[in-house]
């Protein structure tokens, strides 16, 4: 006889019902760790210069100075240095925390823990080549139709300080910071739930953070496979090393008008093609040693309620929604 209870279901169907409701409860608490921080981020980028001028009119400093100073571009060069110090681990520290996620031993604060290190990095580099090349190359599609989705930009400082400057603000901090809120943090708050998932939530999420149509397509491929490094080796380290030198590499382009631009193209373009080439080469590598496999999480709902628990939670949705509207006032 079938040990129904009530509503016809059997007590197995009811046991794992409830199972599937926490485990959406769960994602949800996640979904708010996740992004939370991000919404912090796009209130503090938003008003920081409103908030700095209040604070110099309190001690009597003249808005017109503080304004000029605020436009040197050495200057917000430093002070995007300090943001992303502070609002790329603080707020996510905070929410992971009260999330009850253990920073030390599930965000990646360790040694590769692959036998494949260095060709994951060539994977890894030569896949954000291939990024660059297809998110340029839509961007001309997008503006052959007068589609123009290029977010403003600061002007770079000049000589050797202003270089180094750019370096640290571009490619050594954000190698840092970013992958340790999204590859660490992120990545880690959702692995639970299975490492393909965490690898997809954790691009769209870095991807929707960049906040401009420009660099969000480029952001969530990047994403994509900075987080598949990132499962591979268990680490951050060869992620931190593929981002900054991918970086690197396009800070040295902004510099490099003292050249002749035939030179530039030329150089670059070799790089191109030999960055894809070692990466198509370390994927024959790997490949030869089953290299690719993802752990599946040993959860009751299935992947595709997974994705729409989560895509669909009021956290995604407001962190979502924010910046698409900044996204778009670029547009216009």
């Amino acid at each position: 006889m079938d040990n129904f209870v009530g509503g016809g279901y059997t007590v197995e169907e009811q046991m794992r019902y409830f199972a599937a409701e926490q485990e959406k409860k769960a994602l949800r608490r996640a979904a708010w760790a996740v992004c939370v921080p991000g919404m912090v981020f796009f209130f503090v980028t938003l008003f920081w210069s409103q908030i700095v001028l209040s604070v110099c009119a309190e001690l009597g400093l003249d808005k017109n100075s503080v304004l000029e100073t605020l436009r040197n571009p050495a200057v917000l060069q430093i002070i995007e240095v300090c943001l992303s110090l502070l609002l790329l681990t603080v707020p996510f520290v905070i929410c992971a925390k009260i999330a009850g996620f253990n920073i030390s031993s599930g965000a990646g604060l360790i040694k590769p823990q692959s036998e494949n290190n260095f060709a994951y990095f060539l994977f890894g580099l030569g896949f954000c080549s291939f990024a660059n090349i297809a998110v340029s190359a839509a961007g001309r599609i997008f503006q052959s139709f007068g589609i123009n989705y290029s977010a403003p930009k600061n002007e770079d400082p000049e000589g050797v300080f202003g270089f180094l400057l750019v370096v640290v603000s571009t490619a050594i901090v954000p190698a840092l910071v970013e992958e340790f809120a999204f590859r660490g943090i992120v990545f880690g708050l959702l692995k639970p739930f299975g490492e393909a998932f965490a690898i997809i939530a954790s691009a769209a999420v870095f991807g929707v953070l960049h906040g401009n149509f420009d660099q969000i397509p480029f952001a969530f491929l990047v994403g994509l496979i900075l987080g598949f490094v990132r499962a591979k080796t268990n680490s951050l380290v060869i992620c931190m090393l593929i981002h900054a030198a991918n970086n690197f590499i396009a800070t040295l382009i902004s510099y490099s008008s003292f050249a002749p631009a035939a030179l530039v193209n030329i150089l670059y373009t070799v790089y191109i093609m030999l960055a894809l080439t070692l990466s198509v080469l370390s994927v024959a590598y790997l490949k030869g040693k089953n290299a690719f496999a993802l752990k599946k999480a040993d959860t009751v709902n299935t992947l595709k309620k997974t994705y729409f628990n989560f895509f669909l939670s009021p956290a995604f949705i407001i962190f979502f929604l924010l910046f698409m509207q900044r996204a778009v006032e670029y547009i216009f």
